[in-house]
C-alpha cells in the first residue's frame, strides 16, 4: 500500500476511535492526513470501504501485537499473557473500547462487510484463547466464558474506568474455572 493510502488509513483510524464513525467525515481525514479527496478516492472509493479498510487494518495490528505479547508461550501460561495483553490495552490513557463493536453499531442499513470484518476479528480473538485450552476437558465452557469475560471487561472498562481490584478479581476468576475444570478431568 502507498504511503498516502497508509497516511489516510492511519489518520482514519485515529480520528474513527477519538471520535465515531459517522461524526468524522471525509473532509477531516482529508485535512487531518493531508491528502486530497481525489487521492482518498483513489484508495477508498467511499467512506464504508475506507471504515472497512480501517478495520481491517486494526485487525491486522491487533493480532500481531497480542501475538507478539503472548509470544512462544502455550497453554495456560498462553491464555494469561493473552488476559494480561487485555488489561494493559484497558489502562491506556486513550482507551476507548473496541473499534469492531463501534463499528457495527454505527454501520448505516447494517453494512455487511463492517459486520463481517467485525464477526472475523471477533471469532479469531475466540478461536486463539481455544487454540490456548485445546485439549482440556470442558475447553468449551472455559473459551465462552473467558471470551465472554474479556468482551464484558472491554465494555465496563470504557464506562467505569479501569479498576485494579476488579482486573484482579477476573484474573482470579479465570484461575478458578481452569483450576476447576481441571481437577474435573483427573
Amino acid at each position: 500500500m502507498s504511503k498516502s493510502a497508509n497516511k489516510i488509513l492511519n489518520t482514519a483510524e485515529r480520528l474513527f476511535y477519538e471520535n465515531s464513525f459517522v461524526g468524522v467525515g471525509v473532509d477531516l481525514i482529508r485535512d487531518e492526513s493531508g491528502c486530497s479527496k481525489t487521492t482518498m478516492y483513489t484508495y477508498f472509493k467511499n467512506k464504508n470501504h475506507l471504515v472497512k479498510s480501517v478495520l481491517q487494518a486494526r485487525d491486522e495490528k491487533f493480532r500481531q501485537s497480542l501475538l507478539n505479547y503472548v509470544a512462544d508461550t502455550k497453554g495456560r501460561e498462553a491464555l494469561n499473557k493473552l488476559i494480561e495483553w487485555h488489561l494493559l490495552w484497558f489502562q491506556e490513557d486513550n482507551f476507548k473500547g473496541c473499534l469492531f463493536v463501534r463499528a457495527v453499531a454505527e454501520s448505516h442499513s447494517g453494512d455487511h462487510d463492517i459486520i463481517v470484518v467485525s464477526q472475523q476479528h471477533k471469532r479469531w480473538i475466540r478461536d486463539l484463547i481455544a487454540q490456548y485450552l485445546d485439549g482440556s476437558i470442558h475447553a468449551e465452557i472455559c473459551i465462552e466464558t473467558i471470551y465472554t469475560l474479556i468482551e464484558g471487561l472491554i465494555s465496563r472498562f470504557l464506562v467505569e474506568g479501569y479498576d485494579v481490584k476488579v482486573a484482579e478479581d477476573i484474573k482470579h476468576a479465570i484461575d478458578q474455572i481452569m483450576d476447576a475444570f481441571s481437577h474435573e478431568s483427573r
